[in-house]
């Protein structure tokens, strides 16, 4: 039984339109084979002062789209507040956030700027949500809230510092424990403020970071009430960019966490901009990209909230979206489980920052080689409707506490890459990727049904982490481990045993010291290259399987119950990411040795598998500019295959 996939467009609404006009486009839109429609904004305060003001146009937006047969997600929150919850009529001084010097953030074009722990700010936004649900609510064409497109939020002032302490002493209790973490000498959490001094503990800065990221969840969960009590029936979505594990540092800052997002709302989406002036974003990292936010969606599912249609502004013709782009992108999401595609935007902007830019049809709302394709897929999408991608046999497991370790590490050493950990895994990923293994991303919770685990850079390892990989190794899991594995704890305190702390017992070696030279070594008859730095480690009851060039262990292999845990003494997977070392030759070692491989066609055809509850579906990929030949095995399917330059060929295996 196929579910549903809800496939539409955001139309942003201006002061020009009509009801006329919004019909034209809905029933545009329906003849394309979208169902759902993005609107935004969802309250208009340039409209009539009635007694429904500021959602009258909302409300007649929504008679419109009952009777074209098109569902409506409001989008309360898209970036604008002075033109969504708090307009510019009710906007004080003391609403903006504040940095470090207590100085507004004026700084962000659009949004990011209001103090969200502002008890003013809360409930100026809850009674604006509560009324804009009160409004809407009765319309059978609602079919959800967007209650923030695309998170931002971050103050120094006194009411979020109040939340932070809430937070820490939820966290350690008492502050005798506080002072035993941090290195401080504080009587009373309520002395706590923002401390960047790490010389004795990383430990305040690693808590402020953490606390940034599950601040989002506290007033998103507060908005949600608000709504909930008076609209318990609609689903409440939030938004993120891209995915936290591939969009590196900047996207750190905002700051923004996928896991808190899913936690605090019913679904999740992302905004999906493969192409900026830079280039397009490789395969690899798309499908990376994919799989991470489907691992935050609890595999759940998610949303494509934004998918980026065409250029983005007049003087960004580099930007220019092609339809065999567009094809890739959306049949990666489909088969990576998202169960909603929407498109920004229908309109191109005719005015603002990017006028001219976006946009399905032209400034004169005519067809566009995009809106073809648009079509195209449309017709694709009866056919799967929403499809879970069939597990991997290998998880790269993600940390958040071992990114924030990382960060703070290495922040105040201005040489070194600051973001080591998440370049790392993507490295990882991308290694895997192409020796024909798909990885997913996982956490500690998500492990059980693997085969293999990746561990990188894995810098903090508890205790009741280290008994969860234990058991996994022990049930017949196999683990393994590169770069800097288990040297602090999560209260970022080092080690007795290393690597690892209390998962030393299942790596077969002692931490002895490090090196820059020398990283190159041979494993089981192959050579390879190391990269970055290497440990230089005692074998203890483990098992020599690769050595550096001076004969110190290079890869080991401890045996555990009826698994095992392989460690790689050098950053092989961090290389990967800077195009250095043997990662790739790696890789296929592994997965030539552990049969990892499910599904295969030749290279460089790229192939997936997803599912629904009657059929399977394999998505083959042709990233080239000329048509290839391969043969496709695996799920089932085994034939021969020829993909057009550019294109995805859909293959359908009914489950019997």
């Amino acid at each position: 039984m196929k579910r549903h996939f809800s496939y539409g467009s955001v139309i942003k609404l201006t002061r020009e339109d009509t009801p006329e006009t919004v019909e034209q486009n809905f029933l545009q839109m329906k003849r394309a084979g979208f169902d759902t429609v993005v609107v935004w904004p969802a309250s208009f305060w340039w409209e009539e002062k009635t007694d429904l003001y500021p959602f009258r146009t909302g409300q007649q937006v929504l008679e419109i789209a009952e009777r074209v047969g098109i569902g409506v997600i409001m989008e309360l929150a898209g970036q604008l507040p002075m033109m969504e919850y708090i307009p510019d009529f009710q906007m004080k001084d003391e609403y903006y956030a504040v940095d470090e010097a207590g100085n507004k953030n004026l700084k962000s074009a659009s949004f990011g700027y209001l103090n969200y722990f502002h008890p003013e700010v809360r409930q100026l936004i809850c009674d604006h949500y509560q009324r804009a649900a009160k409004a809407y609510r009765g319309y059978s064409a609602l079919r959800a809230y967007d209650i923030f497109n695309e998170t931002m939020f971050f103050s120094y002032d006194r009411y979020t510092m109040e939340a932070f302490r809430a937070w820490l002493q939820n966290k350690y209790g008492t502050v005798e424990r506080l002072n035993d973490v941090w290195e401080r000498t504080y009587t009373d959490f309520s002395q706590v403020s923002y401390a960047p001094w790490m010389w004795m503990s990383i430990m305040p800065s690693a808590d402020l970071a953490a606390f940034r990221k599950e601040a989002t969840g506290i007033y998103l969960k507060d908005w949600c009430r608000a709504i909930r009590e008076v609209d318990a029936a609609h689903p409440l979505f939030a938004d993120n960019i891209g995915s936290m594990l591939t969009n590196g540092s900047w996207v750190y800052e905002r700051p923004q966490d996928d896991y808190v997002l899913k936690d605090a709302v019913d679904e999740i989406g992302m905004s999906f901009y493969p192409k900026q002036e830079n280039g397009c974003s490789a395969p690899h990292a798309r499908w990376n990209t994919f799989d991470a936010f489907y691992s935050a969606s609890r595999r759940e599912g998610f949303y494509i909230a934004e998918m980026q249609t065409h250029v983005k502004a007049l003087f960004n013709p580099t930007t220019c979206v092609r339809p065999y782009e567009l094809k890739h992108w959306c049949t990666e999401a489909l088969a990576a489980g998202a169960k909603g595609l929407i498109y920004w935007m229908w309109r191109p902007f005719n005015k603002g920052l990017q006028t001219a830019g976006r946009g399905l049809v032209d400034h004169q709302n005519r067809s566009t080689p995009r809106l073809e394709f648009a079509k195209d897929f449309a017709k694709l999408l009866n056919q799967t409707g929403t499809l879970s991608p069939v597990p991997s046999k290998v998880g790269i497991l993600f940390d958040r506490t071992s990114h924030d370790f990382q960060v703070c590490y290495t922040k105040c050493y201005k040489t070194l890459d600051q973001n080591i950990y998440l370049s790392s895994l993507g490295g990882a990923y991308e290694a895997m990727w192409r020796a024909g293994v798909r990885c997913d991303i996982v956490t500690p919770e998500q492990i059980n049904g693997y085969q293999m685990l990746l561990l990188s850079n894995h810098l903090a390892i508890g205790k009741e982490l280290a008994h969860t990989l234990i058991d996994f190794v022990r049930r017949g899991g196999v683990i393994v481990c590169d770069g800097k594995t288990g040297i602090v704890d999560e209260f970022s305190m080092m080690h007795v045993q290393l690597p690892g702390g209390d998962f030393h017992e299942a790596m077969g070696c002692e931490y002895v010291d490090c090196d820059y030279e020398g990283l190159d070594f041979t494993c089981m008859g192959a050579a390879y290259r190391g990269f970055y730095g290497r440990d230089l480690l005692r074998v203890t009851d483990g098992e020599v399987l690769g050595a550096f060039s001076d004969g110190s262990p290079a890869v080991i292999e401890k045996k555990l119950g009826a698994g095992r845990v392989i460690t790689v003494a050098t950053h092989l997977w961090y290389g990967q990411h800077k195009h250095v070392g043997d990662a790739e030759a790696f890789a296929a070692l592994l997965a030539d040795t552990f049969a990892l491989r499910d599904v295969t066609v030749d290279a460089p055809l790229r192939v997936r598998v997803s599912e629904n509850e009657d059929a399977y579906f394999a998505f083959v990929f042709n990233y080239t500019n000329a048509p290839l030949n391969g043969r496709l095995q695996g799920y089932g399917f085994d034939q021969a295959v020829e993909v057009p330059a550019n294109d995805v060929l859909v293959l359908k295996r009914e489950k019997k």
